[in-house]
């Protein structure tokens, strides 16, 4: 895929145009496919479910797992800056 190359995808309906910088074709297709993973694998459970329904719940879906992912991106870091605390104090005052 070259920078000028536009290229379009349907969500849902929805005609999702990129037009791609560099690596963002692939971020952008790895993120279409995914969302349509998700969409597909609901439609599959609740097939009764209108488009606009699937969007919010995937959209819920998506949110709520990145706010776990930064949570617990949070706390590794907390536990390994606490490592690296409890680390230097053990070496000594020298290493500070």
């Amino acid at each position: 895929m070259t920078e000028s190359q536009e290229v379009e995808f349907n969500v849902l309906g929805c005609k999702v145009k990129v037009q791609p910088n560099q690596n963002d074709g692939q971020k952008a297709k790895a993120v279409i496919d995914f969302i349509s993973s998700e969409i597909e694998q609901l439609r599959s459970k609740r097939p009764m479910l209108r488009d606009t329904d699937l969007a919010v719940l995937v959209a819920l879906k998506v949110a709520t797992e990145k706010i776990e992912l930064e949570d617990e991106y949070k706390k590794n870091i907390f536990k390994l800056e606490e490592s690296l605390e409890f680390a230097l104090s053990a070496i000594g005052p020298q290493a500070n």
